[in-house]
C-alpha cells in the first residue's frame, strides 16, 4: 500500500493545478527512469532478484542508481566483498549514500567482532553507539592512543551511556582512571538529571562514608523537606552545603514560597559561594513566576545581576506587564534593549505601550512609528496604535535565469529533486541538504526559488530563510491548496488565513512532515488527535498514514481547530495557544479573576514555543490576506480581551 501511494504521490508532483506551482525548468526528462527505478526498489524490497537485476541494468546512467545499488548492498553485508563496499564508500563520500553506507558497515563489522576492519573503516563523526564499538575495537586491536580522554567523555554524562561503552568504562577502571572527583563530578550531574538510580550505581565505588552522603542527596530528591532538617547537615561543609541547596530547588519546584522561607532561614548559617546564592536566588524566582506568585517581580529584580540571565530579564518585563506596573515596564524594557536581547520588536513594543501608559504620548507615538515599519507581530500591533496600514515591504528574489539553470544541473540537487518527485522525501532532504550546506548567501537564494519552481515550498521556505532574507512573501508564504482550504474554510466557518497560517507555522507546506513526537502532515496532527476528529466528524479515515494526504490532512486539521475555535468562543488567541499546546495548558494560563488584555496574555504564555507560535500565526494570517488580495484585517480584531477561567463554553 505505501509503494502504491509513492508511486501515485510521485507521478502527481508535476501536475500543478492543485499546488499552484510554476512549472519546472525541464518539462520531466526522467518520468520514465523514475517509473522503471520504483519499480525496481519494489522488487528489491519483495526479494525478486532477477525482476530487479533485470530493471536496474536500464537505469545505470538514471541519476538516483547509486539508491538501487546503496539498497542492494546494506540488504547483503555480511555477504558482500569488502572492496565492493569501500568503492561505494569511497565514490559517494560527500553524499548521504556514502555516509550511511558507512554506518551500517560499522554496525555490522561491530557485530562480526571485525575490529581491524572497523577501524579501517572508521571515519568522521559518528552516533555515540559506533564511537563506543570503536573504543572497544581499540582495546581489542591493541590500538589505545587516544582512547582514555575518548572513553571518559563519553562516561561524563549525567544518563547511563550504551551499553557498547562498558568494556571502554572496564578499561577506564581497571587502569585506575576513574578518581573520586570524577565520580562526585558525575553523580553531580546524574543527580542535577534527574537519574538518582545512576547516582547510587556510581556510588558503590565511593567510600561508605561518601555513598552515605549520596544517600542523603537520593533521599532529597523525593523529601527535600524532611532532607533539610537531617542532623547530617547541620555542619558547614561542602557536601551539606551542596545537598541543602539541591533540596531548596527541589522544594521551589512546587512551592517557592517555602522554598524562599527555607533559604532565608539556612543562608546566613553556611558559606554559600556568591554564584551558588545567585543561581538558588534564581531558581526559586523563576519558580515564584511560574507560580504566578504576586511577590514573583520582586523576586526576579532581587536576583543578583551577576546571576541575572536573559530569562531573568525578560520576565521582569513581563511579571510588570502582569502587574500593571508600568514605570517598571518602561525601566526593564529599557534595560533589555541597552543589553542587545533577542526579540528586541516584543521589548520595543512593550516600551512604547509603557510610554503611552505613562502619559508620555508622544514618546510612545515615535517609538511605535519606528516598530510600525516591521513585518511581524509587534510591529503590526504598533501600526494598529497608530492606525496604519502594514508595511508588507515585499522584495521578489532577484536572479538570473541562466544561473538558475546551471544550478538546477548540479548532481545533488539533481538527485533531490528526483527523490522529491518519487516521494521518497527523507532521502530528499538529505540530498538538499548535503547540496547546499557550503553555498554562499547568493546561491542560496538561487536554490530557494529553485525549490520553489520545483513546488517543493518547504525546501524553499527553509533555504531562504538560511540566507536571511526574508522579503520575497510569495516564496516565503505559498497559496498551495487553495480550494481545500477554501472549502474546508467555508465548512468550518473558520478565515482561509488562519488555515493557511496554521500550516505555514506547522510545517511549511511540508506535507510528508513528521515531528520527533509524532504529529503527521501538513496541519501537524498527532495521530489519536487525527482519529477522535475525524470519528467526531465523520470523516473517513481508515489509516493514520492518510493523515500525510494534503486533502485529509486539512479537513481534519481544520476540523479540529474548529474545535478548539469553538471551545474558546472564536479566539484565534487562545484556539492558536490550545492548537500548540494543547487546551489542558490553555485553561492553567487563562486569568483568574479578571480581563486580561490579549497582548499581555500572549506575552505571559510560559513557554516560549507557545508564544512564538501564536505571536505568528496572528502575523501569518496578516501576510495571508495581502498574498489573497483581500482586505487585511487588523490584528487587534483577532486579539478580544482574554476572560478568566471558567467563562469560555468549553472550559472545564
Amino acid at each position: 500500500m505505501q509503494d502504491i501511494i509513492r508511486l501515485f504521490i510521485g507521478l502527481t508532483c508535476l501536475l500543478t493545478a492543485t499546488t499552484g506551482a510554476t512549472p519546472a525548468i525541464d518539462s520531466d526528462p526522467y518520468k520514465k527512469e523514475r517509473a522503471l527505478f520504483l519499480k525496481a526498489d519494489k522488487a528489491l524490497d519483495e526479494n525478486r532478484a532477477g525482476n530487479y537485476r533485470q530493471l536496474a541494468g536500464q537505469l545505470q546512467d538514471y541519476p538516483l542508481y547509486p539508491y538501487l545499488q546503496f539498497k542492494d548492498l546494506r540488504r547483503r553485508l555480511k555477504r558482500a566483498n569488502p572492496d565492493e563496499i569501500t568503492a561505494f564508500i569511497e565514490r559517494h563520500k560527500d553524499d548521504p549514500l556514502g555516509w550511511r553506507l558507512r554506518q551500517s558497515w560499522l554496525y555490522s563489522l561491530a557485530k562480526q567482532r571485525d575490529w581491524p576492519q572497523y577501524l579501517e573503516t572508521w571515519h568522521g563523526k559518528q552516533p555515540v553507539k559506533l564511537q563506543c564499538y570503536k573504543l572497544q575495537a581499540q582495546i581489542k586491536t591493541g590500538q589505545t592512543a587516544g582512547l582514555v580522554e575518548h572513553a571518559l567523555k563519553l562516561w561524563m554524562i549525567g544518563t547511563s551511556q550504551e551499553k557498547a561503552c562498558d568494556p571502554a568504562f572496564r578499561y577506564l577502571e581497571d587502569n585506575n582512571k576513574i578518581t573520586r572527583d570524577l565520580l562526585w563530578q558525575r553523580i553531580r550531574m546524574a543527580m542535577n538529571s534527574g537519574n538518582p538510580g545512576l547516582a547510587r550505581y556510581l556510588a558503590k565505588r565511593l567510600p561508605d562514608s561518601d555513598a552515605a552522603w549520596v544517600s542523603l542527596w537520593r533521599a532529597a530528591r523525593a523529601k527535600p523537606a524532611r532532607t533539610l532538617a537531617s542532623p547530617e547537615l547541620k555542619k558547614d561543609t561542602p557536601e551539606a552545603r551542596e545537598i541543602i541547596l539541591y533540596s531548596i530547588r527541589r522544594i521551589a519546584r512546587t512551592d517557592a514560597d517555602q522554598a524562599h522561607k527555607r533559604w532565608t532561614s539556612l543562608k546566613p548559617r553556611y558559606s554559600f559561594t556568591p554564584e551558588e546564592t545567585g543561581q538558588l536566588e534564581k531558581k526559586i524566582a523563576m519558580s515564584a513566576n511560574w507560580q504566578k506568585l504576586p511577590h514573583a517581580h520582586d523576586w526576579l529584580v532581587a536576583v543578583p545581576e551577576d546571576a541575572a540571565d536573559a530569562s531573568v530579564r525578560e520576565w521582569r518585563v513581563r511579571t510588570a506587564v502582569r502587574n500593571r506596573d508600568w514605570n517598571a515596564v518602561l525601566e526593564h524594557a529599557t534595560v533589555l534593549l541597552d543589553f542587545a536581547a533577542n526579540n528586541r520588536e516584543e521589548w520595543q513594543y512593550w516600551q512604547a505601550v509603557a510610554l503611552a501608559k505613562t502619559g508620555q504620548q508622544t514618546q510612545a507615538e515615535n517609538r511605535f512609528s519606528v516598530l510600525a515599519t516591521q513585518r511581524d507581530y509587534h510591529g503590526f500591533l504598533a501600526a494598529d496604535s497608530l492606525k496604519w496600514p502594514y508595511q508588507m515591504g515585499n522584495k521578489p528574489l532577484a536572479y538570473d535565469e541562466a544561473a538558475l539553470e546551471q544550478l538546477s544541473r548540479q548532481p545533488g540537487l539533481v538527485r533531490a529533486h528526483e527523490l522529491f518527485l518519487a516521494a521518497m522525501f527523507i532521502d530528499a532532504h538529505r540530498e538538499w541538504a548535503a547540496a547546499t550546506r557550503n553555498f554562499s548567501s547568493d546561491e542560496l537564494k538561487l536554490a530557494a526559488v529553485l525549490a520553489d519552481r520545483w513546488g517543493w515550498h518547504d525546501r524553499a521556505i527553509m533555504t531562504v530563510a538560511s540566507a536571511q532574507d526574508y522579503s520575497d512573501l510569495k516564496l516565503r508564504f505559498p497559496l498551495d491548496y487553495k480550494s481545500d482550504i477554501k472549502h474546508v474554510a467555508q465548512n468550518k466557518q473558520l478565515e482561509p488565513a488562519h488555515v493557511y497560517a496554521v500550516i505555514r507555522q506547522e510545517s511549511a507546506f511540508n506535507k510528508d512532515a513528521r515531528s520527533p513526537a509524532g504529529a503527521m502532515g501538513l496541519m501537524q496532527l498527532m495521530p489519536r488527535t487525527g482519529l477522535a476528529t475525524a470519528r467526531k466528524y465523520n470523516i473517513p479515515l481508515g489509516s493514520t498514514r492518510l493523515l500525510y494526504q494534503p486533502d485529509k490532512n486539512i479537513t481534519i486539521g481544520s476540523a479540529y481547530l474548529k474545535q478548539v475555535m469553538d471551545q474558546y468562543d472564536k479566539n484565534i488567541v487562545l484556539a492558536s495557544a490550545a492548537y500548540n499546546a494543547g487546551p489542558h495548558r490553555v485553561e492553567r494560563w487563562l486569568p483568574k479573576d479578571e480581563e486580561q488584555t490579549a497582548d499581555s496574555w500572549i506575552a505571559l504564555i510560559p513557554y516560549s514555543e507557545t508564544r512564538k507560535y501564536v505571536q505568528r500565526i496572528l502575523a501569518y494570517m496578516a501576510i495571508y490576506d495581502w498574498r489573497m488580495e483581500q482586505p487585511e484585517t487588523p490584528l487587534q480584531q483577532h486579539m478580544p480581551v482574554i476572560k478568566p477561567a471558567g467563562s469560555y463554553a468549553g472550559s472545564k
